[in-house]
């Protein structure tokens, strides 16, 4: 083979070659660059890596939306062949009251006790013993079978915080 005619196939190779090499679209960094930049905007928190043509979200989000708009500015990029999204949601904050909710219970003990003592008598149950401690109703003593609802009814109709029953049936 004449060189001449070596010469031009050499350079014809090495064209071929300098294409394949440089000419399959942009480079990582430029697509990277591009990409950080629409992803930033579209979902803040969310960062982009990009090896290959590929790029890898991660990073968090305030919304599943935010995600999702995240990836599809990726998708958007030319250059980019696939998106991997490892982006998470944050999880929702509960916002506490100013204020704590008021106990059930609003009254003091001795008022408590003494609701207690008068839905007994009109309920006409007798015999039982109403302790009250940080509004908590205790009874104990003996009772009938039929007026173990009544006492019971009498206790709550207080509002209480809570009514501890050791009342014996008989």
């Amino acid at each position: 083979m004449p060189t001449a005619q070596l010469n031009k196939y050499g350079w014809l190779v090495l064209l071929v070659i300098a294409g394949i090499n440089g000419g399959c679209g942009p480079k990582d960094d430029k697509i990277g660059a591009e990409v950080q930049a629409k992803v930033a905007a579209a979902a803040p928190g969310a960062t982009a890596a990009v090896s290959g043509g590929v790029v890898t979200l991660a990073g968090q989000v305030e919304s599943e939306a935010a995600k999702t708009q995240a990836e599809q500015a990726a998708r958007a990029i030319k250059g980019v062949k696939n998106v991997v999204n490892n982006l998470t949601v944050k999880p929702a904050s509960v916002a506490l009251p100013d204020q704590a909710p008021a106990p059930l219970f609003e009254a003091d003990d001795a008022k408590i006790k003494d609701a207690v003592t008068a839905n007994m008598t009109k309920y006409g149950v007798t015999g039982i013993d109403v302790q009250v401690q940080n509004g908590e109703v205790r009874l104990t003593g003996d009772i009938k079978r039929p007026q173990l609802q009544d006492a019971m009814k009498a206790a709550n109709e207080a509002k209480p915080k809570k009514v501890v029953n050791q009342m014996t049936i008989k």
